[in-house]
């Protein structure tokens, strides 16, 4: 049983921004995307959990990037899961050219009922016979990012058919491409942001609509995606 995914892929200019490098948006698009590839190999993607009414869940992403990662550059992609708590499973990503470590993050996921909404215990979920790798990976822990309702506007969003997934709430990609929208290239250039990390609270779904704020505190961008009544979506911490 493959236990870890490698992958080696060519920065193409559908996945590069302005300055020709990729963006953040495309690189969490590829680890997502290798996640579920990865866990179809492992029987734990859409094919074996559709008929037992299970899916993943993305509660948290965080990525840090050692440097910019150029359009038509070779690059190898890798993912692990980690060994699980009871209910929550880290999923490890590396970007690399060659022995250079390019980026670095891990998703952290929760498995749920479909009709009942309850969180699985994932001991009952990973198959028996799954030895996980033993590569470290990103060993800090995530930033608990909290709530707040004293930052400034900062933008909205209106969510379109084209950021839902097939569970019909907006993709945990399209959260982060929505973030890269509010601000310009010049502001993008400018804080040459190393380190994002994403806490998904609650889904939306097409027709909401976004709004965004955001503080300063100790040299990070904080940013809250909110619904018009106060429901806090997304929250999300920018740093270098």
């Amino acid at each position: 049983m493959q236990n870890k995914l490698i992958k080696q892929d060519y920065v193409l200019p559908s996945r590069s921004n302005w300055n020709a490098e990729l963006s953040l948006s495309d690189c969490i698009d590829i680890f997502l995307d290798m996640a579920m590839e990865h866990a179809e190999l492992l029987d734990l993607g859409i094919t074996a959990f559709n008929p037992k009414r299970l899916f993943w869940v993305a509660s948290k992403t965080k990525i840090h990037f050692n440097r910019h990662v150029r359009m038509a550059e070779t690059v190898t992609f890798a993912t692990w899961p980690q060994k699980p708590s009871r209910i929550k499973g880290d999923r490890q990503y590396t970007l690399s050219n060659g022995d250079e470590l390019l980026a670095y993050g891990k998703t952290e996921w929760v498995v749920i009922d479909s009709d009942t909404k309850a969180i699985q215990k994932l001991e009952s979920v990973y198959p028996e016979d799954l030895v996980f790798c033993e590569e470290a990976g990103d060993t800090e822990e995530f930033e608990r990012i909290r709530d707040f309702k004293d930052g400034e506007p900062f933008g909205e969003y209106k969510v379109r058919c084209i950021d839902i997934d097939y569970g019909l709430h907006m993709n945990n990609v399209a959260y982060v491409r929505a973030i890269e929208g509010l601000f310009t290239s010049k502001e993008w250039d400018e804080a040459d942001f190393t380190d994002f990390q994403i806490d998904y609270k609650k889904s939306c779904f097409e027709g909401d609509t976004l709004y965004f704020t955001r503080k300063q505190e100790n040299g990070a961008t904080y940013l809250r995606g909110a619904l018009a009544d106060g429901t806090t979506i997304v929250l999300c911490k920018l740093s270098r």
